[in-house]
């Protein structure tokens, strides 16, 4: 009897326990399962070696993507003369766009930032033409181009030509991302070095270049205040990084990307407000009370690819030999002798004259 009740209480306690086993292991796998899934997905998705995630389409990544037949686009493509042009210069849905008058033709750096992009061979470009001087030039010389005559708003006269035209880019371009295209918006202090399509991760809405001058300042670091009247708290710590440069981006074709456009214009047509510093606070100040960020997500390029003038003449210059990689875009932004410094850059990575960058202090200023 005992022998038969024990067998009982023992059969008795495999039937119970394999319920709860099959669940444990059941559960086990299922996380090792999801564990793994995302583990490939995290690769898939933030790996900087990852070949797919530089090349994926817009389609495949977001799908609040506007397509040029979709309902969030409010552009007619088949009647809009900008769709006509980018669907002849760029079929890929992505184009590298310039902003212009024919004032950058006669100081010289628009016709060198053409130089560059042809010898980058970068086809899919087109230069937004803000007068009938310049299409005529770029129609002469058969340049892409795109006449959009727009007039410097009341709140940016005074400005400066450069300035005034800046603040007019955001305008524009909102109307590329309506008609389904990414853009790359560069100014024309820029040199072309590479085919920079071919290095872009497309994984968030806003990737740009920066004015940081090493890995902190450009991508975030931590910062603290020390108030002594505080006591036991008197330390408080935060996160910083220097400014996006509104004169290199891509935008990936979405509607938070087209809402981020809109409010900008809005606020330089009203305001007498630098375009690069509105560019920042709408990207980056966050939602509080009455007020709703745009919600864009936002990834800095690598600074040693696409390359501000502070970098290049402070820091990249002086490195061995071995470690001065080709960067795919230089920026002229921290010098005012543009279009001298610019010139030097092609000269240097383009036509192979070592001395071009020599003669150039790291600053604005002899001896700097």
């Amino acid at each position: 009897m005992a022998d038969s009740q024990g067998k009982l209480r023992a059969e008795g306690t495999r039937r119970l326990q394999s319920p709860a086993a099959s669940f444990i292991v059941g559960l086990c796998a299922g996380l090792i399962v999801a564990q793994l899934g995302y583990v490939a997905w995290h690769a898939g998705s933030s790996s900087s070696s990852s070949g797919s995630l530089r090349t994926r389409s817009l389609a495949a990544a977001s799908s609040n993507s506007i397509s040029s037949t979709g309902a969030a686009n409010s552009i007619d493509v088949s009647l809009s003369p900008l769709a006509q042009v980018l669907q002849e210069v760029a079929p890929g849905k992505e184009v590298l766009v310039a902003i212009s008058n024919f004032r950058l033709v006669e100081g010289r750096m628009l016709p060198m930032w053409l130089e560059t992009v042809k010898q980058a061979q970068v086809s899919n470009y087109v230069v937004v033409a803000l007068d009938e001087q310049l299409r005529d030039w770029c129609k002469a010389n058969n340049f892409n181009y795109f006449f959009k005559p727009l007039q410097i708003s009341k709140a940016q006269q005074g400005t400066g030509d450069n300035h005034g035209i800046s603040a007019l880019k955001f305008k524009i371009l909102e109307e590329f991302l309506k008609l389904g295209w990414s853009v790359l918006l560069s100014d024309v202090d820029v040199a072309v070095l590479q085919n920079p399509f071919e290095h872009l991760y497309r994984d968030h809405d806003v990737e740009g270049m920066s004015d940081g001058f090493d890995a902190p300042t450009a991508y975030g670091h931590g910062n603290g205040i020390d108030d002594p009247s505080m006591g036991w708290s008197r330390y408080a710590q935060g996160t910083t990084h220097m400014h996006m440069n509104s004169g290199l981006f891509y935008l990936r074709a979405n509607l938070y990307t087209v809402n981020l456009m809109r409010r900008i214009a809005a606020r330089l047509e009203k305001e007498k407000s630098w375009d690069q510093s509105v560019y920042n606070e709408e990207m980056f100040f966050l939602s509080h009370g009455d007020y709703v960020a745009p919600n864009v997500d936002v990834r800095v390029m690598d600074i040693f690819q696409f390359m501000n003038t502070k970098i290049l003449f402070k820091v990249w210059r002086h490195l061995p030999k071995a470690q001065q990689k080709m960067p795919v875009m230089v920026h002229i932004n921290y010098h005012p002798d543009k279009e001298a410094r610019l010139r030097a850059v092609i000269d240097y990575f383009l036509h192979d004259d070592k001395g071009a960058l020599a003669k150039f202090p790291s600053g604005s200023e002899p001896g700097s």
